[in-house]
């Protein structure tokens, strides 16, 4: 009787305890493709049913955390948001965290590379190739609308946050859904051009959200924009065939 009551506490002192993600959950790893090197963080959420593949997310970090020492781009909140939702949601994922070079900005030579990281754990079976998402904020949010139109059929869904879609082209991402949040007290994005854009996506049938939050800093809308609400609305979506 007293083993039984035991085990009986401990799992339900199990199942209450919280996801609090942090920096020490994340592996660190490297990848390299066509002479760059991009280091990465990796954490695998198992909390979900066993039946249940892998999804994957991605997480491209804002410009102010470049570099090669694969410590700095896991100084954003975001992150950790992300982790304890699909902890908490019992979702099974691979989550990963590369840091764009000092050389780059997210785009094109780390869209190729970031897509041949994401074809290795395809190719090996280890996610849902169906299930493969995408979100950053600040220049990460640039990154996500940048790589989402380098390709249409990858993203089941993808959220950029406070970022630029002005050398994007909307024909090409009318495919993907998109979720995307931007602050009115943000002094280095501007609204407008993401309203255009969201409207040109609309226009080519495109399934969109865009949430406009009063009085958010450029660090606030980076920081808050991954509410539940709208992460459930990026990982309720499965890709589209072509």
């Amino acid at each position: 009787m007293i083993i039984i009551t035991i085990l009986l506490y401990m799992s339900i002192w199990a199942s209450a305890t919280p996801c609090r993600y942090t920096d020490s959950d994340f592996s660190f790893n490297v990848w390299s493709y066509n002479n760059i090197t991009l280091p990465y963080r990796e954490t695998v959420i198992t909390a979900g049913g066993t039946q249940q593949k892998p999804i994957l997310v991605i997480y491209l970090h804002g410009g102010l955390k470049r570099g090669s020492d694969n410590v700095r781009q896991m100084n954003e909140d975001a992150i950790y948001t992300i982790a304890d939702y699909l902890c908490r949601n019992r979702i099974n994922a691979f989550m990963i965290v590369p840091q764009c070079p000092d050389s780059l900005t997210w785009g094109v030579q780390t869209n190729e590379i970031i897509k041949n990281l994401v074809d290795e754990y395809m190719n090996k079976g280890k996610v849902d190739p169906d299930r493969i998402y995408l979100m950053g904020g600040s220049m990460g949010g640039t990154g996500v609308w940048k790589m989402a139109s380098a390709y249409p059929y990858l993203f089941a869904a993808v959220m950029p946050v406070a970022g630029n879609p002005d050398t994007v082209d909307a024909a090409l991402l009318a495919n993907t859904p998109v979720c995307t949040v931007m602050g009115t007290g943000d002094n280095l994005m501007d609204i407008a051009p993401v309203t255009s854009f969201m409207e040109r996506l609309k226009e080519l049938n495109g399934e969109t959200i865009l949430d406009v939050e009063n009085g958010w800093s450029h660090i606030k809308t980076c920081t808050e924009s991954y509410t539940d609400k709208r992460l459930n609305w990026i990982f309720n979506h499965i890709r589209s065939s072509e």
